[in-house]
């Protein structure tokens, strides 16, 4: 599911300045709070405007169920509800965090060096890419909650190692160190959560000592801290 464009029988759109861009997909990793679940359904409403709203409220309700392995922790069923509602209601244009240059046309078959090799010619890869670029790769990497690397950071970019050093000085590596340390933290929260949502099952306490067992995790103030964050949540 994502974006639609009309394609007239071409391979690919090229956008200089760039376009927004949305996909929905199936993925491992899980949706890691309820804002996230909301951002998911302002997508999903926005490329599907005219859904039938009992069915897609049904799906999210599937969706913020823990037991079906796409989500940390389960979500009330009202509060879900409530959400799918006024997000259909307001129904409004999802935040992008960055913009798509080259759209590939779905129904083509082309391997993934044709499109690299294609992205290349068109964006020019061997210039230098621009500050601010670079800036939205991170933001959108920590939003993710994914390390933040200079092999990570030029791989979304579609470039060498080499060709983002230069954005890498001082102040930019404290900057990611700090991030990094937050996305560690916010993973190993949402670790515990997950823990904390299956201990708790059938109105069981919460035990500190059975949540340190089940998620090997070691520092009392991030089991606090998800303790503190999943009792708010309630």
């Amino acid at each position: 599911m994502e974006s639609h464009f009309r394609f007239d029988g071409k391979d690919y759109l090229f956008f200089p300045k760039g376009v927004n861009y949305y996909r929905l997909y199936r993925t491992t990793r899980k949706i890691n709070s309820f804002k996230e679940l909301q951002y998911i359904a302002e997508k999903f409403i926005y490329l599907n405007p005219n859904f039938d709203i009992p069915l897609m409220t049904k799906l999210f309700l599937d969706l913020s169920d823990r037991s079906n392995g796409h989500i940390i922790r389960t979500y009330g069923q009202v509060r879900v509800e409530n959400m799918v509602l006024t997000v259909s209601e307001q129904n409004k244009t999802p935040y992008c965090a960055r913009k798509r240059k080259v759209i590939f046309n779905p129904s083509k078959r082309i391997d993934r060096k044709e499109k690299m090799k294609i992205v290349g010619n068109l964006i020019s890869t061997k210039q230098r890419p621009a500050k601010q670029y670079l800036d939205n790769i991170v933001q959108e990497l920590w939003q993710d909650n994914i390390k933040i690397t200079i092999s990570k950071v030029a791989e979304v970019a579609r470039t060498t190692r080499y060709m983002v050093k230069w954005y890498f000085d001082d102040s930019v590596l404290q900057k990611i160190q700090d991030l990094n340390v937050i996305i560690k933290e916010t993973n190993l929260i949402s670790k515990a959560i997950e823990a904390i949502d299956e201990l708790t099952e059938g109105g069981n306490k919460i035990k500190m000592r059975q949540l340190k067992k089940l998620t090997s995790i070691r520092d009392y103030s991030i089991l606090k801290k998800a303790v503190k964050k999943y009792e708010d949540a309630i």
